[in-house]
């Protein structure tokens, strides 16, 4: 067990009744006008109940005007009441609570949203404007008001109960922008040297602090370093900036980092920005504002519980923020004191949470935890009703079906015809930047064998078994069936399947054509091109990865382009030959490219033959997962989850 991390420590004029903080992260899940609701609610208390010794509530709009989407807000006096609850909620399980005041950098004005900066010039690597479309440029009195804003949503927050408030002064949002002179050319007060960019965030902590008293905390996010922004901060600069955001009322500096990102610059953070792909990527940057600074510095950035106690027992950080892994599991810290490592949800680093949360109406969604967002709603509860269930297929679907079930006291056999468990998802974890599946998947296994599942690999159950067994329930999670198209030169008998390559089951030559430019086709390429292997990809449609959310497929591209691998879209195979394939292009062209292999990744079709076989047969029939639709990790275990509960 950790020793520094579970070690009280006090922060400001509060106790802390450990070292370990939940970072903020936005969610979604409160309500349309920016009220605290219940699932929020529901959604913190977990994390506290699971033993974090503060909360820090995700990005908060300090005003009406600046509240974008349904991102939650303290801009007005009568969500005073609701944001009360989450407070008491969170302070019955002994943890501390506080919020972070974001200002998105957008503003409703005429009833539309406009984008607002310390000038009005467009800095595309930190998000803001674009040339034809620069941001507004904020006026002295627009600033002063923003201010204002900031110092009465703290006051609100400390009415609802709150312990403090973080300003939020990182990543590519207001504050920040005027600290970085990539952003900020000003020439007035606010603008020009270290002082004078420092002078906005400066001013809302002395506002805050004169609004709220002494004895109520306040702190702010930095980024501590820029990466490939020219002209963004630098290290040397924010050991000038620390300083005067103390002197102005910090009471601790949380240390964050932002990053444009690019592959092709080697950049850490790749098109991640601005969260690290390498874990403990900022740890270097919390050590040197440490050494100029007497108050406590908050490290964060993917860090795992042993890097954590490394930065705490070296004396680079006082309090260690996790973020992503409190969503994966609620209940790290616990099972971490408990000694329960082992029972620990790792996260497998997808960003589902963060790609979900704006393209998902129902807010945030983890991909590897379905309860995350619902978690009275997914409550696991014994059944006195006890049935004997079979579950046909040990991918991520079916394993979840079956852990559930069991664990509500059904008697589960679990029947999976390989000789491991996991289907495809030993296969996913091979390309690059995909690793972080294989602990996810030992940690499913275990999880099924603690539930008291029976577990049968290879083990093909046939209609006839399921006859025999005469369960009360079946699911059926037997995945799918890979597609051959209908090619002319290419058949079951010649066609290699990508996910027969990513297992080392068929060998390929230097010269490789992928059928399918989807998600599978393009990581079977970055796969095979950082094996040395010349990568051409042909794919249908006029996007490549098109069935991938934006930030993962971007990093995925540039992955890519990297390696020169060739995209071709909109283009069409017509043929395969022993020496290449000859395909028609987007202006109707035909080429013949040379191959010595051809891999196919146009998708797959549901398996569901048993299921078909099955039907009227069983008391209940449920088919889930890729057997009923092939999609994803994230769909295949909330469909999973789901049927467990509903068994």
């Amino acid at each position: 067990m950790a020793s520094k991390l579970f070690e009280p420590f006090r922060l400001g004029g509060m106790q802390l009744k450990n070292r370990i903080v939940m970072a903020p992260m936005g969610t979604f899940y409160g309500g349309n006008d920016g009220y605290m609701d219940q699932r929020a609610i529901d959604y913190y208390e977990a994390r506290a109940k699971g033993q974090a010794g503060l909360i820090i509530v995700e990005g908060s709009a300090p005003g009406i005007r600046c509240s974008v989407g349904r991102q939650l807000t303290l801009g007005y006096d009568h969500a005073v009441e609701s944001w009360g609850k989450l407070a008491e909620a969170v302070h019955r399980h002994g943890a501390k609570i506080a919020v972070q005041l974001m200002h998105a950098g957008w503003e409703i004005r005429d009833g539309k949203p406009v984008q607002v900066s310390p000038s009005a010039h467009a800095c595309p690597a930190r998000s803001i404007g674009t040339p034809d479309k620069p941001p507004l440029e904020l006026t002295v009195s627009e600033i002063e008001e923003v201010v204002q804003w900031f110092a009465e949503a703290a006051g609100r927050a400390k009415n609802a109960g709150f312990d403090g408030v973080e300003i939020h002064g990182a990543h590519h949002y207001l504050v920040s922008s005027f600290l970085s002179s990539a952003s900020n050319v000003r020439n007035d007060l606010y603008g020009g040297s270290i002082e004078n960019k420092a002078r906005f965030p400066m001013e809302i902590l002395q506002a805050v602090r004169k609004t709220v008293g002494p004895d109520f905390l306040v702190w702010i996010r930095i980024n501590a370093r820029e990466y490939n922004v020219e002209d963004g901060v630098t290290i040397e600069e924010t050991k000038r900036v620390v300083p005067l955001l103390v002197k102005a009322g910090a009471q601790a500096i949380h240390v964050s980092a932002f990053g444009a990102g690019s592959a092709k610059l080697r950049s850490p953070f790749s098109t991640k920005a601005p969260l690290p792909d390498t874990p403990g990527i900022f740890l270097p940057l919390a050590e040197e504002v440490k050494k100029i600074t007497n108050v406590p510095v908050i490290a964060v950035g993917r860090l795992d519980m042993n890097l954590g106690e490394k930065a705490l027992t070296e004396g680079n950080a006082d309090l260690i923020a996790f973020g992503r892994r409190l969503i994966a599991d609620p209940d790290l810290p616990s099972k971490i004191l408990n000694g329960r490592l082992d029972d620990v949800r790792p996260c497998i680093g997808c960003l589902s949470c963060i790609e979900k949360m704006g393209l998902n109406e129902n807010g945030m969604a983890c991909a590897i935890n379905p309860t995350a967002g619902m978690e009275k709603q997914y409550q696991i509860e014994k059944t006195s009703n006890i049935k004997k269930v079979a579950v046909i297929g040990g991918g991520p679907a079916g394993m979840h079906a079956a852990t559930v079930a069991a664990l509500k006291g059904h008697q589960v056999t679990l029947f999976e015809k390989k000789s491991e468990l996991g289907s495809l998802l030993g296969i996913a974890a091979l390309p690059p930047n995909k690793s972080d599946i294989l602990p996810w998947l030992d940690y499913l296994k275990l999880q099924l064998k603690k539930a008291g599942v029976h577990i049968k690999c290879g083990s093909d159950a046939t209609e006839k078994d399921i006859e025999e067994m005469k369960p009360d329930a079946v699911i059926i999670a037997t995945g799918g069936i890979p597609i051959i198209p209908d090619i002319q030169g290419l058949d079951e008998n010649n066609a290699i399947m990508a996910q027969d390559v990513l297992a080392g089951n068929a060998a390929t030559g230097q010269n490789i054509v992928i059928l399918g430019g989807g998600l599978v086709g393009c990581e079977t390429g970055h796969y095979l091109a950082t094996k040395g292997k010349n990568v051409t990809i042909i794919e249908e449609l006029k996007r490549m990865a098109g069935d991938m959310r934006p930030v993962v497929r971007g990093r995925l591209m540039e992955g890519l382009q990297e390696k020169h691998v060739t995209m071709l879209t909109r283009t069409k195979c017509s043929a395969v030959a022993p020496d290449g394939v000859t395909v028609t292009t987007e202006d109707n062209q035909k080429r013949n490219l040379p191959a010595d292999t051809v891999v196919v990744a146009a998708g797959y079709r549901p398996n569901d033959i048993l299921f078909k076989k099955l039907k009227d047969k069983v008391p209940e029939l449920y088919c889930i997962g890729d057997s009923a639709q092939p999609q994803g990790i994230i769909e295949a275990v909330s469909d999973g989850y789901r049927t467990g509960l509903s068994v």
